[in-house]
């Protein structure tokens, strides 16, 4: 047992005096080890592990894809590397394999096996389109979302930009008094752009996200005041961005994976996206004919006035049709293992999570279509890769943790926590009541634009709601490690309306009563878009929030108590 440091003590006390003077908990951690070795956590190593984590060598991660089976393989020679020990499930003959790390779990893949666009005006039909992975008609294919059938009438909704000081479709409709509520909301590709692809809304000629993230537009809509879309219809075939046909992009797109859930669940197979099918000009006319305009004067009137063109098509019912289809795919976790020095706490576990899986690639993209996902969850990933070094560093050196320490990098988690989800409830290496606490990171590296500048902060969620204990121990964490980091409780309640609490990997431990902490820095302008990418993160902060996890779990790992549960938290009526 260490000796009972008096630096922890004192910054624990103050913490508990805030916290209306609650018991501390019993101590056993040293302070002065745990700045020690929290100090080898630095910038310059996190970013050696995430400019090539997160680099196009591995393809934007998509779960089951070839791009996440090579990170799961990089993550398991880190380990390797660093001397941390493999808890894999997977079966090997060879110890020295990246096997060892892996514990596999079965997917079911729901692919789109047909996806059919019917339109009527005054009970006539006067276009159909149908799209198999065997067969495209060159006319419309589901670029994502939709699930069974859909129905309703049309609104023209210009380029379906909102939020732009130079031009906004959204605003336009407003005005008008335009609900796209029930209705398909049918919009132009990309943004106004000259003929030689350059955009007329920005100074630089650059085009925005509005053209390089193809569910920009939707996110817009559905974060709107304008109703519930039934769902979007694309023009595909105009942009001078995108030199392929409707034909080509409906081909590329046959081979996409589809919407995965765990092999057994009943939670799979669906979309709660609203469908969003890219159509031709040509499928396009024939629902705005009654307007006696067509694709391409609109685009004419709206590039060279930028003034926005929005109505509805008050005589057209479109139908979608989306059937989906179901085979097995596999993906994996990866588990690195640090055993404890205490004969009897380390049969308790401490576990770290992250999700190394991203969103994969864009097969219609030009120029840059892999989704490289450097904060999501990139800089989670590498983070834990550091605090797992710093922990071996620790234990060669005679200061080994007391409880044990599970790395638990997982997949699956932007297909709906599936990773996660499968070690919690199918196949927990260690008793779930013998795991103390999950510390989640998911997205540390970059800042949340409605902050008004503020960078050196971190969102702590769970901790205080979910036990005072976590609360005191990060509080006196940071003022030991983490260079004065505001410990911001902005997200920290079941009231937040973007339900962070439950979005990442910690919710499958919490859901299980386990206390968690879940460490996030906010959403950005490149959150699942293609300009994620390693040279935008700020890797000073991110190893400041680094070496606070890092003291955090050393205090867990090493205190006499395990961390309480200290009320009903998120749990009221849930998990």
């Amino acid at each position: 047992m260490n000796p009972r440091p008096a630096l922890l003590l004192v910054a624990l006390a103050l913490a508990s005096s805030a916290a209306c003077a609650q018991p501390v908990p019993t101590l056993d951690a040293d302070p002065e080890l745990a700045v020690r070795y929290a100090e080898t956590i630095t910038p310059s190593d996190l970013a050696a592990h995430l400019y090539v984590f997160a680099s196009d060598y591995f393809e934007g991660r998509e779960t089951a894809t070839r791009g996440q089976k090579l990170a799961a393989q990089y993550l398991a020679g880190q380990y390797r590397k660093i001397g941390v020990s493999p808890k894999g499930t997977a079966a090997t003959d060879d110890p020295l394999s990246p096997a060892a790390y892996f514990q596999p779990f079965a997917l079911t893949e729901a692919y789109v096996a047909s996806a059919g666009l019917t339109v009527q005006r005054g009970g006539e039909t006067v276009a159909t389109s149908t799209f198999t992975p065997e067969r495209q008609d060159g006319l419309a294919y589901l670029r994502s979302g939709g699930d069974g059938s859909m129905t309703g009438g049309v609104v023209f909704a210009g380029y379906g930009i909102g939020g732009n000081e130079a031009y906004d479709d959204l605003a336009a409709l407003r005005d008008a008094g335009l609900s796209v509520a029930g209705k398909w909301v049918l919009v132009l590709g990309d943004e106004p752009l000259s003929a030689e692809g350059r955009s007329l809304l920005t100074e630089d000629g650059v085009p925005t996200d509005f053209s390089t993230s193809w569910y920009r537009k939707a996110l817009g809509f559905l974060r709107s005041d304008l109703g519930a879309p039934a769902g979007f219809l694309v023009v595909a075939d105009t942009s001078p961005l995108q030199p392929l046909g409707v034909a080509e992009q409906a081909a590329a797109t046959a081979q996409r994976l589809g919407s995965l859930s765990l092999a057994g669940s009943e939670s799979g197979g669906g979309s709660r996206f609203p469908a969003m099918f890219n159509v031709s000009s040509d499928f396009a006319n024939a629902i705005l004919a009654s307007s006696g305009r067509t694709v391409a004067e609109l685009q004419r009137a709206i590039d060279s006035s930028l003034i926005p063109v929005v109505f509805a098509v008050d005589d057209v019912n479109v139908e979608a049709a989306v059937e989906r289809a179901t085979r097995t795919v596999e993906s994996e976790n990866v588990l690195a293992f640090i055993e404890g020095s205490d004969p009897v706490l380390k049969d308790e576990i401490v576990v770290l999570s992250s999700h190394y899986d991203h969103v994969g690639m864009d097969p219609l993209a030009i120029g840059d279509g892999i989704y490289n996902g450097a904060d999501d969850d990139g800089s989670g990933t590498v983070t834990i890769l550091e605090i797992a070094e710093a922990f071996e560093q620790a234990r060669r050196d005679g200061h080994g943790p007391r409880r044990s320490v599970l790395f638990l990098n997982v997949s699956g988690e932007e297909k709906g926590l599936l990773g996660s989800a499968y070690y919690a409830d199918t196949e927990p290496v260690f008793p779930l009541e013998n795991t103390v606490a999950n510390l989640n990171i998911d997205m540390i590296g970059r800042y949340d634009p409605e902050l008004d500048g503020a960078t050196n902060y971190v969102y702590l969620i769970g901790s205080k709601i979910v036990s005072d204990d976590l609360d005191r121990i990060s509080t006196a964490a940071n003022a030991l490690v983490g260079g004065g980091l505001e410990l911001n409780d902005r997200f920290n309640t079941k009231d937040d309306p973007n339900q962070f609490y439950r979005r990442s990997d910690h919710w499958n431990f919490g859901k299980h009563r386990i206390p968690f902490v879940f460490y996030f820095t906010g959403t950005h302008e490149d959150y699942h878009g293609v300009g994620d990418e390693a040279h935008k993160i700020d890797y000073e902060r991110m190893a400041r929030i680094g070496r606070l996890i890092f003291a955090t779990t050393w205090q867990i790992a090493n205190q006499d108590a395990r961390p309480a549960i200290s009320g009903a938290g998120f749990w009221d009526g849930e998990g």
